[in-house]
């Protein structure tokens, strides 16, 4: 683990993306003031006066909807959404338009709850936020509501812009939806482009400058919460994306036309609104409510969490879920927490915690619920699943708590394969497991003190170099093990373990 990951990791993904856009806000305001950008459009205080108004409309309406709806308010989530608008629209004085800005800003966070399924958002709020109130203005016949502009694309703010979007996409690891994104809507915005009589070198600088391309892929299209849970899904929804991202100008490329679909002109918010159906449409349909059945001791400080589930909930072994657990004073890391599942598929949810002495306020609140308690499971994502061929052989390598996701696929009917397991846990530390381990009758070597490197794994699976080997632990460890193993075993896959 880089010490560039190590600094991003110390805050949650909402705080990181508010850090994000709100340094790439002072840029625009800087660039607004020293007059770079068009000082007819953008004045210093249309643009504060704008962004007090979405924040203001969006916090405000997230708190008293969220608290209509019986939900717990998420106010880094309406500062986010607050701030993805306000780089939608130009800015104004206006108050009939900040009136109409202000019901964008509200609607956003309506359909989190109206555009909703079992208390999870289908859509990205802003996009909703967009498309509701075009909507509604289309009905009224009213002609008064401004329409996005999706000013955040120009070419002064496009340095701060990559430099934003990639470091939000290296803290959510999804540079491979960005770049599919990427490789389908920039061709066909330039082919568009070239269309209407702009020469090459031009439009691809256009496309980047004048076009949304950036902002889009790092801020919009990578919400987690709006994406399917395996990769190949992901990907094929990066393509759509691309291609509806650009329909109204490879359309014209294409036909000679572009036939407006209603009142949208613009395809930028449709996109995201079809990708997001579609990827609820891939993944677990909403949250899922878990009531503690029991914390168990598992040795060291180890402990296994079991909670029995409202409904079944809907994943492979070795992925992971999403545990939301409010909590007054939550520190930095925020009230959600990625964590491997340790249980088969079922009514039955298991997931496996280390809790220190200096643990994080969700760990804390987590090991004083008592029994009875209430919380929830938001989402399962994961591709750490074993091969489907059943007689591929396999080597599966944990250290200390990696061992959560190996415990799911063997519990699930792993132990039927031919597997090798290695657990590496710290000197002095109990093996969590070991006893469930022993009555799996799983092929099982545990590994004390240093992790091992090859000539140890080779000692002990002296056939290692001939499987596909599985990695779970810390990211320090997973890291080093893969340097290790490189180049020395069929294939590797890795798990960074998520609730580290």
């Amino acid at each position: 683990m880089t010490a560039v990951d190590q600094l991003l990791a110390r805050l949650t993904m909402y705080r990181l993306v508010i850090v994000v856009l709100g340094v790439f806000g002072g840029w625009a305001l800087i660039a607004a003031g020293a007059g770079w950008l068009d000082p007819g459009i953008f004045s210093v205080p249309a643009m504060l006066l704008t962004l007090a108004v979405m924040l203001g409309a969006s916090i405000a309406a997230n708190a008293v909807i969220g608290r209509l709806a019986g939900a717990s308010p998420h106010l880094d989530s309406a500062v986010i959404t607050g701030l993805l608008l306000w780089f939608l629209y130009w800015p104004s004085s206006d108050p009939r338009t900040l009136g109409w800005l202000a019901l964008v800003a509200v609607l956003a966070q309506a359909s989190k709850y109206v555009i909703a399924v079992r208390r999870r958002h289908v859509v990205n709020p802003a996009a909703a936020g967009v498309v509701l109130t075009v909507l509604i203005a289309w009905a009224a016949g009213a002609d008064s509501m401004p329409y996005t502009t999706w000013w955040a694309a120009s070419e002064i703010l496009l340095p701060v812009a990559v430099v934003g979007a990639l470091v939000v996409l290296r803290r959510t690891a999804r540079y491979d939806i960005a770049a599919i994104f990427l490789l389908v809507a920039t061709p066909l915005t330039v082919w568009g482009l070239i269309a209407f009589g702009t020469d090459t070198g031009t439009a691809i600088r256009q496309a980047f400058s004048a076009y949304p391309l950036v902002f889009f892929a790092g801020f919009m299209l990578s919400e987690p919460l709006t994406l399917p849970p395996r990769r190949v899904q992901r990907w094929m929804l990066a393509a759509l994306a691309g291609a509806l991202f650009a329909l109204p100008l490879w359309s014209f490329a294409a036909f000679g036309s572009f036939t407006p679909i209603g009142p949208f002109e613009s395809t930028y918010e449709l996109t995201l609104v079809v990708t997001g159906i579609l990827a609820f449409a891939f993944g677990q349909r909403g949250r899922v409510g878990l009531t503690l059945r029991e914390r168990r001791p598992m040795g060291s400080d180890v402990y296994e969490y079991r909670f029995a589930a409202d409904r079944p909930l809907r994943f492979e072994p070795g992925q992971y879920l999403e545990l939301h657990l409010p909590h007054g004073r939550a520190d930095s890391r925020g009230a959600r927490r990625m964590l491997s599942i340790a249980s088969p598929p079922g009514s039955e949810v298991c997931v496996a915690i280390r809790e220190p002495e200096d643990a994080s306020s969700f760990k804390k609140a987590l090991a004083a619920l008592p029994a009875g308690a209430r919380l929830a499971a938001t989402g399962v994502s994961g591709d750490f699943l074993l091969p489907r061929d059943p007689g591929e052989k396999v080597l599966l390598i944990a250290s200390g708590i990696g061992i959560t996701p190996f415990m799911s696929q063997l519990r699930a009917g792993g132990v039927r394969r031919d597997v090798r397991l290695l657990h590496h846990v710290r000197a002095g530390e109990v093996q969590p497991y070991a006893e469930e381990l022993a009555a799996l009758d799983v092929d099982a070597q545990v590994v004390s003190g240093d992790l091992p490197g090859w000539d140890e794994v080779l000692a002990l699976v002296p056939d290692a170099a001939e499987r596909e080997v599985y990695l779970s632990g810390s990211p320090a460890s997973v890291d080093a093990l893969r340097r290790e193993l490189r180049g020395r075993v069929r294939r590797i896959r890795t798990d960074r373990f998520l609730g580290y």
